[in-house]
């Protein structure tokens, strides 16, 4: 099987889980549908273009799923009733499309994010009759990853520049998409980082996206490791602060909102020996790291869920494919899932090594789920091989299941 065939699930109304076709280098025809209490694995065929990185998370929606379109031409829609399918082509042909859909009134809208390719089409899907409309957003100049994570107040959704191009100029716009007029407003955000406006390898910028009640928080993700800007939305203006970390580049990929109010920013970065989790505390406004002592792989984590106990448990990735290939796991094979209480930030590691039989994949989990305190997490690894299911029940603290897709 071609690797990240399938590798992000989302929760049907019915409690089933729906896994679209990814595929790095493989056009794949059908999904898959996952029983959580069974184990049961149902395929659903599709009718699918060649390209591959399909779809990606779906958006819930009653008992209907969306798949918004990654490099596909067209939108998947499951009904969890029936599991029928239905498609919506769209006409904007790009790469990359889109990444993350907000649910608005009657309408699911998606700002465009465009990877390898410039990609500038908003997206308005009307829940009620499945019309499209596209609006097309005029920039400055023409970027990849134009935004990545999105958030929504009050029906206007927020972006910050994440950026890719290098070789021109650089990408330094926020915005501001108003859903219910499709009007937005382009923020040159250049004033936070002055200084660093024409650096090398600071083209791009932030990746995730954290929202706390009415207030936004951003925190570094540049190639370039003097990128230590925090920037902050308080329901009004944006701000920013110089955090001070410089000890690597790509510090933080993905966060997780505690029901306490905490925000979690695992560490991703690049340098295998850079362990520093970055928490907000948004009740008080303030931020401060912690050093986990983590020293195995380049961008450890990327995903994880809170549990009913309050505590959050990180799925092993690890690793990066910019990394030379006779580089991998020089520094160890990171096996262990982090678990984080959110009460008192204390934490400590689960070694699941021996689960790992292709030790030499790197990238072992972008995203993962949670039912009932188990969690459930789809294989992102980079070798043909890797195609492994982890359960993992929280209550107890184990790996109670394994799937091999490979199998299936």
């Amino acid at each position: 099987m071609t690797p990240q065939s399938f590798s992000y699930a989302t929760i049907g109304s019915n409690g089933m889980l729906y896994v679209p076709p990814y595929g790095l280098n493989a056009s794949i025809d059908y999904m898959i549908k996952m029983d959580p209490t069974t184990y049961d694995i149902t395929k659903i065929k599709l009718d699918v273009d060649d390209s591959f990185e399909k779809w990606q998370n779906g958006i819930v929606y009653r008992h209907l799923i969306y798949f918004l379109p990654y490099n596909e031409s067209k939108i998947l829609i499951v009904n969890t009733e029936t599991d029928e399918v239905e498609y919506i082509e769209i006409s904007p042909k790009g790469k990359g499309k889109y990444i993350q859909g907000h649910i608005h009134s009657n309408e699911i809208v998606a700002l465009p994010y465009g990877e390898h390719d410039p990609f500038s089409w908003a997206m308005h899907i009307n829940l009620d009759n499945h019309s499209i409309q596209h609006v097309h957003i005029d920039v400055p100049f023409e970027d990849c990853k134009k935004w990545h994570t999105t958030q929504m107040i009050d029906g206007i959704i927020y972006g910050v520049p994440r950026g890719e191009s290098w070789k021109i100029e650089m990408f330094q716009h926020g915005i501001e998409y108003k859903c219910s007029d499709s009007t937005y407003n382009l923020i040159d955000m250049s004033e936070h980082w002055p200084d660093l406006v024409d650096r090398e390898l600071t083209n791009k910028k932030f990746t995730t996206l954290a929202k706390v009640g009415r207030t936004l928080y951003a925190p570094p993700y540049s190639e370039n490791s003097n990128w230590d800007i925090l920037l902050k939305f308080d329901g009004t203006d944006w701000h920013s602060e110089r955090t001070g970390l410089t000890q690597t580049s790509r510090m933080y990929y993905s966060h997780t909102v505690a029901r306490n109010g905490k925000i979690y920013f695992p560490p991703a970065g690049h340098d295998e020996d850079w362990g520093e989790m970055l928490i907000i505390d948004s009740y008080f406004d303030k931020w401060y790291t912690k050093d986990l002592g983590i020293g195995k792989e380049s961008k450890k984590y990327f995903t994880g869920v809170e549990n009913s106990a309050g505590k959050i448990y990180y799925i092993p990735r690890g690793g990066c494919v910019c990394e030379p290939l006779d580089t991998w796991k020089s520094q160890g094979d990171l096996a262990e899932i982090l678990v984080v209480d959110t009460s008192d930030d204390s934490h400590y590691t689960i070694d699941i090594g021996e689960y790992f039989s292709d030790s030499t994949t790197i990238e072992k989990y972008n995203n993962c789920v949670i039912i009932n305190d188990v969690i459930f997490a789809f294989p992102y690894g980079e070798s043909e091989t890797f195609q492994t299911v982890l359960v993992f029940d929280t209550k107890i603290e184990k790996v109670i299941h394994t799937l091999d897709l490979n199998n299936v």
